[in-house]
């Protein structure tokens, strides 16, 4: 009994089964005989056409229909409502033509193959009853129900049959794919090196602006963004069209470079189909590249106008030359407080320097003038102690001695030190605080030919040292000039 038990539960289960799976392809074969239900999976269905199993049936009157037909209509709307099944629903990334029929037959990669052949790799073909055939010419037409789009070819489950149909679906090629990054990398390129060009072709007082106005360092950078933001509501539409322009590439013009780049290999069409690819590629792309669309008036139609999209790379792409240039001026521009603390005190270092050594050059030139001056006035004292006649005054006027001592060893006053009052007066000035000092000198005011002059008068002892040289003091190129010694021996 429990054997028996056992083998009749079993049968029931295997009865189960099998009419569940007879069920299921029953289904599915009712499925591909509605075909599908809207020409793209992300569509809503469309309404079944008149005649199909799914469509509603036509209403009727009631009252005063038979009851045939009203127990009909009942039976069709129940059977379009509740008992049909649903139409096949449409592959993703592809298009489909709704409600046509298709062989369950023809639902396998080796079939699809021999019906298209090489036109089945991204389109299922089918064989579709032509029901307005002539005589003589034959009664069904192949037509591609489902068309994947450009870049996806079409794919059978591997579990599909004719007894199980499934349905295709569209992936991705890989070897379009491919093709598809290299060439958005080669529009990437390209965009990036036309708003390197663009960059480096502008003066260096645009650049320097961009550059002062990127870094927040410069109080005119704040300004500049806080006008932005002022203005933000309101921006010169002109302007910034005009940059765009200036800086990005549009799409013709973008074709037209990768069309130098093409394959001879690559045929027209392949390479069109490429090309949209890569457009929605590169359209979707935020992160490198920035897309505008720009309005521009219709010359051929009059009142019209033309939108075109530009593309404006976020990375240009310098040459040598032009990235060295921007990187020393962003270099000097990113320090320049730096820059000219450290100018200012190189050239303040230097002043000072020279001012020194002008000021050693000074006491120098002094301390030789002083020893000059006083063997000069000792000599005239002895002259006139001598020979009053030949030398009728003991003293000699402090200028006219200044301007003998500061002449040049060759006796020419035409230089342009002789006649520099700085250079004159700085040293001269140290020349008599010293002279006027010493015990050996009288100083007194006198007439000098009809002129009042301060003169310096010898009052020291009166030795035989003239052959003791003298030294001169040589004009200043500059009032920081060096001074030298010169040698001067007896008049």
């Amino acid at each position: 009994p429990l054997a028996l038990a056992s083998s009749a539960w079993i049968t029931r289960v295997l009865a189960w089964v099998v009419l569940s799976a007879s069920l299921l392809v029953w289904r599915t074969h009712e499925q591909f005989a509605i075909g599908f239900g809207s020409t793209r999976s992300e569509l809503a269905p469309l309404a079944p056409p008149l005649g199909s199993v799914l469509a509603q049936p036509q209403p009727i009157d009631m009252e005063t229909a038979p009851p045939v037909d009203r127990l009909l209509y009942y039976a069709k709307y129940a059977r379009a409502t509740y008992l049909a099944p649903s139409p096949l629903p449409c592959p993703e990334h592809a298009e489909c033509v709704p409600y046509t029929p298709i062989p369950p037959t023809h639902a396998s990669q080796n079939q699809q193959q021999a019906d298209g052949g090489s036109a089945a790799r991204d389109q299922w073909i089918v064989p579709v009853a032509d029901s307005s055939a002539k005589e003589g010419m034959p009664k069904e037409q192949r037509i591609g129900v489902v068309q994947c789009d450009a870049g996806y070819v079409l794919q059978f489950p591997p579990l599909s049959t004719r007894v199980y149909p499934m349905v295709p679906e569209c992936i991705r090629d890989l070897s379009t794919e491919h093709r598809v990054k290299q060439l958005v990398a080669a529009m990437l390129r390209e965009c990036s090196i036309r708003r390197g060009r663009a960059q480096c072709d502008m003066s260096l007082y645009e650049q320097a602006r961009q550059l002062v106005a990127k870094s927040p360092i410069w109080p005119l950078a704040q300004r500049q963004q806080q006008q932005q933001q002022q203005h933000a509501s309101s921006p010169d539409q002109d302007d910034e069209a005009d940059e765009i322009e200036r800086m990005g590439l549009s799409v013709p013009e973008l074709r037209a470079a990768m069309w130098k780049r093409k394959s001879p290999r690559l045929s027209d069409d392949e390479f069109d189909a490429l090309f949209r690819l890569a457009m929605d590629e590169l359209i979707g792309s935020t992160s490198d590249i920035a897309h505008y669309v720009l309005e521009f008036d219709d010359e051929d139609n009059k009142g019209g106008s033309e939108e075109v999209q530009y593309f404006v790379s976020k990375t240009p792409e310098f040459t040598p030359i032009c990235y060295i240039r921007r990187a020393v001026l962003h270099l000097v521009l990113g320090n320049a407080v730096g820059l000219a603390s450290l100018i200012a005190l190189s050239v303040a270092a230097y002043v000072a320097s020279r001012r020194f050594a002008a000021h050693r050059a000074e006491i120098g030139a002094a301390d030789a003038l002083v020893v000059s001056a006083l063997a000069r006035l000792k000599r005239q004292a002895r002259r006139h102690y001598i020979d009053p006649g030949l030398s009728p005054a003991p003293a000699i006027p402090s200028l006219q001695l200044r301007d003998m001592l500061l002449l040049s060893a060759s006796g020419d006053a035409s230089g342009s030190a002789y006649y520099d009052p700085r250079a004159r007066t700085g040293v001269w000035e140290r020349v008599r605080k010293v002279v006027e000092r010493s015990a050996n000198v009288r100083c007194r005011t006198t007439a000098v030919r009809g002129e009042p002059m301060r003169v310096w008068e010898w009052i020291g002892p009166l030795e035989d040292d003239d052959a003791e040289d003298d030294a001169l003091f040589t004009p200043l190129a500059s009032p920081f000039g060096s001074p030298q010694r010169l040698s001067v021996g007896q008049e």
